[in-house]
């Protein structure tokens, strides 16, 4: 878990719009401990935040569809609301 928020962490700190640190404090908290600013940031990239709720096990890559029975996996549908 360690290594996923510290690769996100540094994915976030290269982006143009993210200060390395505000207000004197880390974007990541103490110990490798997300803190509301790390969320900000990396929620506002859609993408970035759905691929770190995968990684980190919060939604599951896949999943059985309801109706037909088949295995589905997350794919980018810009007609649906979310994008996937």
């Amino acid at each position: 878990m360690t290594s996923i928020i510290t690769t996100y962490q540094q994915r976030i700190t290269a982006k143009p719009y993210v200060p390395s640190t505000t207000h004197g404090r880390a974007t990541l908290g103490a110990n490798v401990v997300p803190n509301k600013l790390f969320i900000i940031f990396l929620l506002s990239d859609h993408d970035a935040g759905v691929q770190f709720l995968k990684d980190m096990g919060l939604i599951p890559d896949s999943m059985v569809c309801c109706k037909c029975g088949s295995q589905m996996s997350w794919c980018v549908d810009t007609g649906v609301k979310g994008g996937y």
